[in-house]
């Protein structure tokens, strides 16, 4: 044995095979081998079965779950401080769940509420990480104090020996805090990523989404990148933000090229439309930036819809690095539904350089009144405190920005410098509107952190100098010192019947306290001058403390009329007042009259105690009077107070209304009294009677025994039994309330609440007569029969329930055509139905109509309540069906046509919101003929139809036949953000629109119509290929008045705006007869019409192959005289009136060497006529005129000089009228000729001259 260790013991340190061999040779070689072999073998062995061990350990901890759970067990016992797992299933090698798990570490701690693993081990073999699922549950991590650290941040070079494949990764509820803290630094609501992998540093991103709760954001990512030098990637990102649960936001764009220069794309879309553009230069290193944002729209109602719509568009740039960046761009708004917000423009210009921001520019534009305003200056927050210096300056600046003017200022300037602690500023301007008096002013002072120092204030207005100066401060409390003097005011500038002038000075101190109580003293320490032509003069001081209101010797004066009032106001009421005016033109300029009224309030706030004497005589107020009013009154709301009133009245006028006599009454004690009140005149008449009773507890019951109406528009209606009525707190009882007319017609209404928000009404109207509603109809107008309405609701809060129907069993409606004609619509039979509970409102209408069809609809309001009855976000729910299935009695409205036939039918659904409401469904007219007499005109087979698929969608088509040809319509439009636009279209190809003696039209219409809340624009062009114009007389209304008369402008009777802007094309076979020219009209001309503005025309229409005949003034010589040849005619329009355009017309006649004409220039409404000869200009306008009319040239030795032109015939056996038409300067003339005997002739002349001859006739 001791040989065995001995052989089998190590050679020592140093030696070597050979030597060990040489010192002691084996006497048994075979041995000695055998035992070193053994020894190795051993040593083998030993390391084998450490290996197994070990590997059957690590394949029991990680292949099995008890092993697992002894290994975690282990390193809890070994740090019991840093590691805890609660629950354990499944094994690290397949399918693996923890639960509890919690990390403690110095400077970080994590908890997992739950972690699933589920992995390929296999996968390993061929070099990936192949994880197939991966979910953690409310990860947790605080993160400790960590050491400040300078140096850049440097990103790694991220390159694994082994692929990661993830199949999904899934986190739930991430939440990153400071160690002791419990508000989050970040939380995340949800991630998930899948089908990713990372090979050698190149990442492929399958999709990785995210999800947070505070904002509602959710973003995804998908890509590839390299993870290392410059970080080369190539990433889409897409994500969405809900604003409001109206409102989301979405946006998606691409993220692209490294860490030196990455490039990214943005698209937003929702409430808001806007394309983002940037180049990042340097991201880890000099961060810079050059970027380019576009806003194409911005619904504001989506944010906030109590806002109205605006239309907002911004071009924006900024580039620069963390150390010097600038901003500069344009933003342009404008609000259709408020106008008076105007039509803004901003252009800024601002730079960030050494934490300062310069405001190089910033300008503000509004378009239509050129309005501007411009500032600039510069923050500087390089020190403490920071400093400013802004200046600024404005032009015509207004208000409202467009529209109506308020005011207005021409001019001003502000500046303000100095440090947030202490700055000083400058504001000065002119300001003046229609009901602002022209004021110029000047305020500067000096400011600090707490308050400011108004070192003055200045209005020079009225042509006078208001001043003023103090104190305010802001910090730790509310405080103010203020004085204003007024010096030299004229109000008679703004209001010419209040002339004079006004001095005075006024002060006033105080503050508010904790509670936000005023404590304060205000002094009138003079107020004197005149004031249309009276002495003026106020004084007095009133004080404010602790809720007490002390008013001492409070009085005002105008001429000999006065007011004082003094006293206090606080728990107890100890308060007089007297007027006294014997002309109360003293106090207004329409006033006339006396006035004297004087009395005191007592008692407590509670129940005031009130006593009054009032008497007033010959008292009017523009259209109001009373000739005699006096009485007295004292009323003590104290439960044992007494009641007394007594007024009368005499002569009374107010609203149109008159009375001869009042009568008011009262007497008794509070707890029990009696009032009577009684009017006495046209068109209502009251007689009322009432009793009441105030209790100890302040609740009041009352009862009106007698309540008459007397109307001349709607009869006698009295009270059919007692009114009780009933206040108590917020207890009230009013009703029923029942009146009934003299004929019948009336109902009953009563209301009741029992406390606060809980109330309930009921309404029995079982009578109510058409004929009340006379004096609300149109004169053409009349109703007959009744209806009657019924129901009953009740209010939990702000939520209605109940029922109520109207119901009209008999009714018609009779509408006077004029001409002895009528037509009647019977609608008997009508019920309109209102539901309301706790899911809304609901109403149902059903309205026949006899003979022509019926008209039925839904209509609900989910949701709706009490205290928000009218809100913009309120949605609609409803239907609309209606049938009208022969047009053929309405024809009687239309006497201009005959024979109409045809039908309408309806089929709409609403939607929407009140704010913005949407319709869709069906609206049709089907075989619509009828015939225009007046122009011959016949209509057959119209059909239209509009179809709305969605709220915000429609179309329309439609066709009829006409004229030989087909007149089509189609068209579409939408309810979008900024309101319902449609886009129309009318086409047609020579259509005869009238054929008769006088007109004779084809037109080829291409309209197009485009219509938005703005209003509408007509457009396209009107071909006229045919026409025939014979017109034997004016229309009615063409003869323009003297140029004396001067027409009143009237507004248009629709504020719907709308634009012309058509063109009329002529064709080559429009001619013309009439008034005597003919020939053929061509050219083109735009018709155009802003809204408010008359038409005008632009463009020219030549008469081609014409000729003039003259004829007004030259009589019957005229119209039988050769006609003129047309040579040159036109109307004339160079975007002028459309009634009024320029004349340019010649007319000539050539006879031989002699040419002569008419030259006709100047407008329509006011032309100028001449005549010219070309060929002679030394013709008289006698020689042109007989040569235009007679076609003989003039001579030396003619003699036309008495050529006229002579018609005669005998109107009886011996009677013979002749009538001579003259040529030239000759005078029109009459002859008649009466055969007094066979030689005997009695003839008289009317004319230019006139007389009488006889001739006698002898034969030879």
């Amino acid at each position: 044995m001791d040989d065995t260790k001995t052989s089998a013991s190590p050679p020592t340190a140093g030696s070597t095979e050979t030597g060990a061999s040489e010192a002691v040779p084996s006497p048994e070689p075979r041995l000695s081998k055998s035992r070193r072999l053994g020894w190795i073998g051993w040593l083998a062995g030993s390391l084998l079965a450490l290996v197994l061990i070990l590997a059957a350990g690590l394949g029991v901890l990680l292949g099995t779950q008890s092993g697992l759970r002894w290994g975690l067990d282990l390193a809890q016992r070994l740090a019991p401080e840093t590691l805890s797992v609660g629950e354990i299933e499944g094994r690290v090698l397949d399918r693996l769940r923890l639960s509890d798990v919690t990390l403690h570490l110095p400077t970080l701690g994590l908890r997992i509420g739950a972690l699933e693993l589920d992995w390929s081990p296999r996968a390993l073999l061929s070099g990936v990480l192949d994880v197939g699922r991966l979910a953690v549950r409310d990860l947790d991590v605080a993160l400790g104090p960590s050491a400040e650290d300078d140096e850049p941040l440097t990103l790694p070079a991220i390159v694994l020996p082994l692929g990661v494949e993830v199949g999904e990764l899934n986190l739930e509820r991430l939440r990153i805090r400071k160690m002791g803290a419990d508000e989050p630094l970040f939380a995340l609501e949800s991630a998930r990523l899948a089908d990713s992998r990372l090979v050698g540093g190149e990442l492929d991103l399958g999709r990785l989404e995210a999800r947070l709760l505070e904002p509602a954001l959710s973003a995804g990512l998908q890509g590839r990148a390299t993870l290392t030098d410059q970080y080369p990637l190539a990433l889409d990102l897409d994500w969405a933000l809900d604003l409001s649960p109206e409102a989301r936001l979405a946006g998606e764009g691409r993220l692209s090229g490294d860490l030196q220069r990455l490039e990214l794309t943005q698209a937003l879309s929702g409430p808001v439309e806007v394309q983002l553009a940037a180049e990042v230069k340097d991201v880890l290193g000099a961060l810079g930036w050059d970027g380019r944002i576009e806003v194409a729209r911005v619904d504001v109602p989506a944010f906030r819809a109590d806002l109205p719509p605006i239309e907002v568009q911004a071009r924006l740039a900024t580039q620069g690095t963390l150390a010097e960046a600038a901003l500069s761009g344009t933003l342009d708004t404008r609000a259709p539904d408020r106008p008076e917000l105007g039509q803004l423009a901003l252009v800024l210009d601002l730079l960030w350089k050494e934490n300062r921001l310069s405001v190089r520019s910033l300008e503000l534009t509004e378009q239509v009144s050129n309005a501007d305003l411009r500032l600039q200056g510069e923050l500087d927050l390089s020190q403490e405190p920071g400093r400013f210096a802004l200046e600024g300056d404005w032009k015509q600046l207004r208000w409202p920005l467009s529209g109506e003017l308020v005011a207005e200022s021409a001019e001003g300037a502000l500046t303000a410098s100095g440090s947030f602690e202490s700055f000083v500023y400058r504001l000065s301007g002119k300001v003046a509107g229609p009901s602002v008096p022209s004021t110029g002013l000047e305020l500067a002072g000096q400011g600090t952190a707490s308050g400011t120092q108004l070192e003055s204030f200045a209005l020079d207005t009225l042509d006078g100098r208001l001043e003023g100066a103090g104190a305010l401060t802001w910090a730790p409390e509310l405080t103010w010192d203020l004085s204003l003097r007024a010096a030299g005011l004229n109000p008679g500038v703004q209001a010419p019947e209040w002339q004079g002038r006004i001095d005075g000075r006024l002060t006033s101190r105080g503050r508010l306290d904790a509670e936000g109580r005023p404590e304060l003293t205000a002094v009138i320490e003079e107020l004197s001058g005149r004031l249309r032509e009276y002495p003026i003069a106020a004084g007095g001081q009133v004080r404010m403390e602790d809720g007490r209101l002390q008013i001492e010797r409070l009085s005002a004066s105008s001429g000999p009329s006065r007011l004082n009032l003094d006293g206090r106001i606080e728990q107890d009421l100890d308060l007089s007042f007297a007027l006294e005016s014997p002309d109360l033109a003293n106090l207004w300029p329409e006033a006339r009259g006396r006035l004297s009224a004087s009395g005191r309030v007592q008692g407590t706030r509670e129940a005031p105690r009130v006593t009054l004497d009032l008497k007033g005589e010959q008292m009017t107020l523009a259209e109001n009077r009373v000739t005699e009013l006096s009485g007295t009154a004292e009323v003590d709301l104290a439960s044992d107070g007494r009641f007394a009133l007594q007024f009368t009245g005499r002569d009374l006028a107010a609203g149109g209304m008159t009375w001869s006599g009042l009568e008011l009454r009262g007497e008794g004690r509070m707890a029990d009294h009696r009032l009577s009140a009684r009017l006495t005149g046209q068109p209502l008449g009251l007689n009322l009677e009432a009793t009441g009773a105030l209790a100890a507890n302040g609740g009041y019951s009352g009862r009106v025994s007698t309540l008459k109406l007397d109307s001349r528009d709607w009869g006698v209606w009295s009270l059919q039994r007692p009114l009780p009525l009933t206040l108590d707190g917020a207890r009230i009882v009013a009703g029923p309330v029942c009146l009934r007319q003299a004929q019948g017609a009336g109902g009953c209404v009563g209301f009741e609440q029992t406390e606060s928000g809980r109330w309930s009404a009921e309404l029995d109207l079982d009578r109510l007569d058409f004929t009340l509603l006379k004096g609300l109809l149109p004169d053409t107008l009349a109703a007959e029969g009744a209806g009657r309405i019924k129901g009953r609701f009740q209010a939990n809060g702000a939520v209605l329930s109940g029922q109520a129907t109207a119901e009209i069993p008999r009714g018609q409606v009779t509408l006077d055509l004029g001409q002895n004609k009528r037509e009647r619509l019977d609608f008997s039979s009508a019920r309109l139905t209102l539901d309301a509970g706790a899911t809304g409102l609901a109403a149902r209408l059903a309205v026949p109509v006899a003979g022509l069809g019926r008209i039925d609809g839904e209509l609900s309001l989910p949701g709706w309540r009490l205290d928000a009855p009218a809100r913009p976000a309120q949605s609609l729910r409803g239907r609309v069906r209606a049938e009208v299935g022969d047009l053929k009695p309405l024809a009687s409205l239309a006497p201009d046509i005959s024979g109409l036939q045809g039908s309408i039918s309806a089929d709409l659904n609403l939607g929407g919101t009140l704010q913005r409401p949407g319709v869709s469904g069906r609206l049709g007219i089907k075989g619509v003929n009828f015939q225009l007499p007046l122009l011959a005109l016949g209509v057959e087979d119209m059909n239209i139809e509009a179809t709305a698929p969605s709220f915000e969608r429609f179309d329309i088509r439609g066709s009829a036949k006409l004229g030989g040809g087909t007149l089509t319509l189609t068209g579409e439009g939408g309810t979008g953000g900024q309101g319902p636009t449609a886009k129309l279209r009318l086409e047609g190809d020579k259509l005869k629109l009238a054929d008769t003696k006088e007109y004779f039209v084809r037109l080829s219409p291409g309209i197009d119509i485009k219509v938005g809340p703005s209003g509408a624009v007509v457009g396209g062009e009107i071909r006229v290929p045919e026409a025939r114009i014979r017109p034997r007389s004016l229309p009615a209304g063409t003869v323009s008045p003297s140029s004396d008369v001067v027409l009143k402008a009237t507004q248009p009777s629709t504020p719907f705006p709308v634009r012309l802007d058509l063109r009329l094309v002529l064709g080559d076979e429009v001619t013309i007869d009439s008034f005597g020219v003919r020939g053929r009209l061509s050219g083109a001309l735009s018709v155009l019409q802003e809204p408010g503005r008359d038409m005008l025309g632009d463009g020219q229409l030549q008469i081609t192959e014409g000729q003039y005949r003259l004829s007004g003034g030259f009589g019957i010589a005229a119209e039988l005289g050769a006609p003129l040849t047309i040579t040159q005619g036109r109307l004339i329009y160079a975007k002028s009136p459309i009634g009024n355009p320029g004349l340019l017309l010649q007319a000539e006649r050539q006879g031989g060497d002699t040419t002569a004409g008419v030259r006709v220039v100047g407008t329509l409404r006011n032309p100028k006529m001449t005549f010219f000869s070309d060929s002679d200009p030394g013709l008289t306008q006698a020689d042109i005129t007989k040569y235009l009319m007679t076609g003989i040239p003039p001579s030396a030795n003619d003699r036309t000089d008495q050529a006229g032109l002579a018609v005669g015939t005998y109107i009886a056996p011996k009677i013979y009228m002749e009538y001579e038409s003259g040529l030239g300067d000759e005078s029109n003339k009459v002859k008649l000729r009466y055969d007094v005997s066979k030689h005997i002739e009695l003839q008289t002349e009317t004319g230019e001259s006139q007389g009488a001859d006889i001739f006698f006739k002898f034969e030879n």
